[in-house]
């Protein structure tokens, strides 16, 4: 083998072990936000580290292609996951919607006002202000507020622009505040008044 062979096949297993590198270092940091996403969509523990592993093989196939495609690889890995949800329950015939949790509810409550305490019977008065929003709002306050991701990644997952993603959580948030359920939280032009 000729030096020339040498040195190209030196560079090609250098890109090899730098791209590996680069995939791990993708997995690690996004791992821990795509299994919380999964999970709060699949119920068993099995099966949502099952479907993530499935939905890292398929990211990780086009590795190449993201990287190249998108300034933020990890636009394309949402779309990934949430097809793969919606084959999941698909196959089980039936269609699942995405529910806030009692947790969820003081995640809005702090995005609304983070000096509102999260108690209880505001949990269950958040739910029913959360009834009265759109589909669509309440699926960009869960993907940008629970689930964690950027106003980016929301974006491309609801095939919509960023600033759509941003009109919806404002008027989706505007609609909360005002909100019946929710009017008795606010303090009055006094600057008092919160339900005790």
């Amino acid at each position: 083998m000729s030096s020339a062979q040498n040195g190209s096949a030196s560079a090609r297993a250098k890109e090899d072990r730098e791209r590996q590198e680069a995939m791990r270092a993708f997995y690690m940091k996004h791992h821990p936000k795509l299994a919380a996403f999964v999970a709060r969509r699949v119920r068993g523990k099995q099966e949502a580290e099952d479907l993530c592993q499935e939905i890292w093989r398929l990211f990780f196939i086009r590795y190449d292609h993201f990287v190249e495609s998108y300034d933020e690889p990890v636009k394309a890995l949402y779309p990934i996951a949430s097809c793969r949800i919606a084959d999941f329950w698909d196959h089980r015939g039936r269609v699942r919607e995405v529910s806030f949790e009692a947790e969820d509810a003081a995640v809005l409550i702090h995005a609304m006002t983070p000096d509102l305490p999260a108690g209880i019977e505001r949990r269950v008065d958040v739910n029913r202000a959360l009834a009265c929003l759109t589909e669509r709002q309440r699926a960009a306050l869960h993907l940008h507020h629970i689930d964690r991701l950027k106003v980016d990644e929301t974006a491309v997952l609801m095939g919509i622009s960023p600033n759509g993603v941003k009109n919806l959580l404002k008027r989706a948030l505007e609609a909360l505040r005002s909100a019946t359920a929710l009017s008795d939280y606010w303090p009055a032009d006094t600057g008092e008044g919160e339900r005790k």
